[in-house]
C-alpha cells in the first residue's frame, strides 16, 4: 500500500498519539489487511457474513480472501474447473451465469472493502458506536444502489439483449435467495435486495385477480 493511508506505525513515532497504532479492539498493530479482514470489531465480523449471505451460488465456493484479492477483485472471475469440473468451457451453456456470479463477486468484495474502511474511519476519527442493524442497513443501502443503477441502465440506457442477459445473470439469484420475485423484477423498482417486496407484489397481484367486479345498481 506504500503507507498511503496513515494507520498503524504511521502512528508509533508520534508520542502524542503513539497508541493510535494499535487496534482499539484487538490491540494489535493496525494495517489493512487487519482492519479489512482480520479484525474483531463488530462492523468487519457483520460485513463479511452478510456478503457470504448473500452470494447464492451453492455449487461455486467463496473464495479465499487476503488484501491482494481485495486490491485484485476487479480480475476476479469465477474457474470454470470450480463451477462444473467435468465439461470443457466451451461445451458449458452456462458459462453466461459463470460470468454473472463473477461480476457478483466482484461487487460484494468490492462493496464489503469500500464499506469496511467507511466504517472504520468513522469508528476511530467520530469515535461512532455502530449497532447491527446500522450496519445492516448500510450494507443493503449499498447493494441495492448497485442494482437499481443496473435495473436503470438496462430499461432506461442500453436497452441491449447482451447486457439485460448480464444483469439477470448477476441479479436473479441473489433476489430468489429472498423472495418469490416476479418475471419483470428488472423493471420494478420496488423489488430489492433484503426486502420482501417480490412476495409483497406477488401476493397483491394474486389478490387483485380475485377480486369480483360487482354489476352497478340500476338508476331509480
Amino acid at each position: 500500500m506504500h503507507e498511503v493511508f496513515k494507520i498503524g506505525d504511521f502512528w508509533s513515532c508520534i508520542p502524542a498519539v503513539s497508541e493510535c497504532c494499535l487496534c482499539s479492539t484487538c490491540g494489535t498493530t493496525e494495517m489493512m489487511s487487519h482492519i479489512l479482514i482480520h479484525c474483531c470489531s463488530r462492523p468487519t465480523r457483520l460485513i463479511w457474513r452478510l456478503a457470504k449471505e448473500a452470494w447464492p451460488h451453492t455449487n461455486i465456493p467463496w473464495p479465499e480472501t487476503n488484501l491482494g484479492t481485495i486490491l485484485g477483485c476487479g480480475c476476479l472471475s469465477v474457474s470454470q474447473a470450480i463451477a462444473n469440473p467435468r465439461q470443457p468451457p466451451d461445451q458449458n451453456p452456462r458459462s453466461a451465469h459463470l460470468r454473472g456470479a463473477s461480476c457478483l463477486l466482484k461487487i460484494l468484495i468490492s462493496e464489503l472493502a469500500f464499506l469496511i474502511w467507511a466504517l472504520y474511519c468513522e469508528r476511530v476519527i467520530h469515535e461512532k458506536n455502530h449497532t447491527h442493524q446500522e450496519i445492516k442497513s448500510r450494507w443493503l443501502n449499498i447493494i441495492n444502489s448497485r442494482l437499481t443503477k443496473d435495473k436503470i441502465a438496462t430499461s432506461k440506457i442500453k436497452r441491449n439483449k447482451g447486457f439485460t442477459t448480464l444483469v439477470l445473470n448477476i441479479w436473479e439469484k441473489v433476489l430468489h435467495k429472498e423472495n418469490n420475485i416476479p418475471n419483470n423484477w428488472i423493471n420494478m423498482h420496488e423489488v430489492l435486495v433484503g426486502s420482501c417486496q417480490g412476495r409483497s407484489l406477488r401476493q397483491h397481484a394474486f389478490k387483485e385477480s380475485q377480486v369480483q367486479v360487482l354489476p352497478k345498481p340500476p338508476l331509480s
